[in-house]
């Protein structure tokens, strides 16, 4: 029988490396694609990944076992997403030359089994359309999606993440699916 969340981390704290192996498992996909989705680059993400799982266990003491774990990961990433993004504005602040990143498009994450030529087509279009859409949404509506999408949080926990109200949260889910209906409409 696997172990909870909760149990893994008290086993962490009494000595087991294991279990920061099979928290890492449960998590490095949904973490790492909203890392990646946030960051837009993959190099970046790595790093972010990283930094998250560093912080995780410098930090493991102030995770109440009462708590959530994967709200608390992803609060953690949270921060570090947004330090990322500080640094970054620094950066472009100090030099016009900065360098951008490889930016992975949506179109990236669908998979097919070696499709004809006009059903790939197909795809990429619809694979560019969605992607154009989701570019379309504010920053603050992209990171509820992605929240909401890659971490299966509750819409309280993210609004406790992202320190706003829930409604914020709802009302911001709310209109970024309605934003990406109506760019998507014709689109099947």
């Amino acid at each position: 029988m696997a172990l909870t969340d909760a149990e893994l981390v008290k086993a962490f704290k009494e000595g087991d490396a294991g279990a920061l192996d099979e928290l890492i498992s449960r998590y490095k996909g949904p973490l790492y694609a909203y890392l990646l989705k946030l960051a837009r680059d993959s190099n970046a993400a790595d790093d972010l990944f990283q930094e998250v799982f560093v912080k995780v266990i410098k930090k493991l003491g102030s995770y109440g076992e009462e708590d959530k774990f994967s709200a608390w990961l992803f609060t953690v990433a949270h921060h570090a997403i947004m330090d990322h993004f500080r640094a970054q504005t620094r950066r472009r602040e100090e030099s016009l030359y900065a360098a951008h990143g490889d930016s992975r498009a949506l179109a990236d994450t669908l998979a097919c089994d070696e499709p004809s030529p006009a059903a790939a087509l197909d795809a990429a279009e619809r694979a560019g359309a969605i992607e154009a859409a989701f570019e379309k949404l504010s920053p603050d509506q992209r990171e509820i999606f992605l929240l909401r999408h890659y971490s299966g949080l509750s819409f309280r926990e993210i609004a406790g993440i992202l320190k706003i109200p829930i409604g914020t949260a709802l009302a911001r889910m709310s209109r970024a699916l309605a934003k990406l209906r109506g760019e998507l409409g014709n689109i099947s």
